[in-house]
């Protein structure tokens, strides 16, 4: 049984907190740009993401300033699995970082909390997905423990989550839930597969999405006789899971109390962070307005559709029991790219008309340049002329990292993002 959005959503002052990735501090500022509430960063130690580009403490400080000079509330991740070797480092980290103002800390593990409510005694904590926190007695302990803000397991139902919130003191107590971005095949995120197949600890931001490899079946005396488990010449994806979207149930979300919405994706571009973050916030602009209806979702979804991303799911949240087939016949499931990223906006040329951009991928005179902006709808343009923007020498083509000027189609924001339809 698939739940239906039956519920009317009350006119409310107060939204459900949008929260946003953000990988380095040029992402923070688009995530800020295109209308996050929150945005959460990891340093270079002790996060989820420690592949990614992270960012240095003089980073941070900028991070933290940008942040609060556009009323936006800034999250350090320190939410990996602490080993007994890594206290002494864990501590001296935090002692490093504890005069930055963060308005919370995310964590996972009780050994981070401790050492937080130490060092920095006024830290607010929000408890990571990765505890799997699944019930109100586990929100009530770590609510005890001196947490302000849990997010669920991305395993809790609907019917669950309303009875956690009604259950919770909202005094003292926030909510917060993933709505967008990559499942993980095990309990929220506390997974052994990569490490067992690459080497790379996944509980210590290491994952190398090893459950998104392609995988076949060998017999023992036959070495590299390989065989699919299914009849298809791709092989089998045994645990691809799907992306989680929950846009089109984003008023029932907010009709059961949720404190915040999260985006995952802290290894991903400016294009897919700005462009998420735009459809969200519209979203909730639609809500609060009363306008969110059947279209308007649609609309959003079309939009939605230009990221790069992998099949939707609604994830367990809103799938009865007899109805995972979504979650586990994967077959078909992977990267949708209907639209290519371009660039970004380096500046204005005023003699052509026409916007600075740095190349992200090629693309060519005669193409459609679709322009996400921030607080408006996407815009298309017709390619006519393109010029280098050293020498102005026009060109037929441009080729990633280009520095180009793209002929007469106006001055556009400084956080546009450039895209192409694949």
């Amino acid at each position: 049984m698939v739940i239906k959005n039956s519920i009317s959503v009350k006119k409310t002052e107060k939204l459900p907190e949008l929260c946003v990735p953000a990988r380095n501090l040029n992402i923070l500022k688009y995530a800020v740009a295109y209308g996050a509430n929150a945005v959460y960063i990891g340093g270079g130690k002790y996060n989820l993401r420690t592949f990614g580009d992270n960012f240095t403490i003089g980073e941070l400080q900028q991070g933290v300033e940008f942040a609060h000079s556009h009323n936006v509330k800034i999250y350090l991740t320190l939410n990996a699995i602490i080993s007994e070797n890594e206290i002494e480092d864990l501590r001296d980290y935090i002692g490093r970082i504890k005069e930055l103002e963060f308005d919370a800390f995310i964590i996972s593990d009780p050994a981070a909390m401790h050492l937080l409510k130490q060092i920095i005694p006024e830290a607010r904590i929000h408890i990571s997905t990765q505890t799997s926190t699944s019930n109100s007695i586990a929100v009530d302990y770590w609510t005890s423990q001196g947490a302000s803000r849990i997010n669920l397991a991305r395993e809790v139902t609907y019917s669950d989550l309303c009875n956690i919130i009604a259950h919770k003191n909202p005094a003292t107590t926030e909510i917060e839930v993933f709505v967008h971005g990559a499942l993980c095949i095990s309990y929220s995120g506390r997974c052994m597969l990569s490490k067992y197949m690459s080497g790379r600890d996944a509980n210590k931001g290491q994952c190398s999405h090893s459950c998104r490899w392609q995988y076949f079946l060998m017999e023992e005396k036959r070495q590299n006789m390989f065989f699919p488990i299914d009849q298809d010449k791709r092989g089998t994806y045994i645990y691809n899971s799907r992306d989680l979207c929950l846009l089109p149930k984003l008023d029932l979300l907010i009709a059961a109390g949720v404190d915040s919405l999260k985006i995952e994706g802290r290894m991903k571009t400016e294009s897919y962070v700005s462009l998420t973050t735009w459809i969200y916030r519209k979203a909730l602009q639609y809500i609060e307005e009363g306008k969110f209806t059947g279209q308007k979702i649609s609309y959003l979804m079309k939009e939605l559709d230009k990221a790069t991303h992998r099949n939707f799911t609604q994830g367990f949240m809103f799938l009865g029991n007899n109805s995972t087939g979504e979650l586990t016949e994967n077959d078909n499931v992977g990267y949708i790219r209907n639209y290519r990223f371009a660039g970004v906006y380096e500046g204005y040329g005023k003699k052509y008309n026409g916007p600075v951009m740095r190349v992200k991928n090629q693309f060519k005179v005669g193409e459609t340049l679709d322009v996400l902006q921030p607080n408006e709808n996407p815009k298309k343009f017709m390619i006519k002329r393109i010029l280098l923007a050293s020498t102005e020498e026009e060109i037929e083509v441009a080729n990633p990292n280009d520095l180009v000027i793209i002929y007469d189609i106006g001055e556009v924001n400084q956080y546009s993002i450039f895209r192409i339809k694949a």
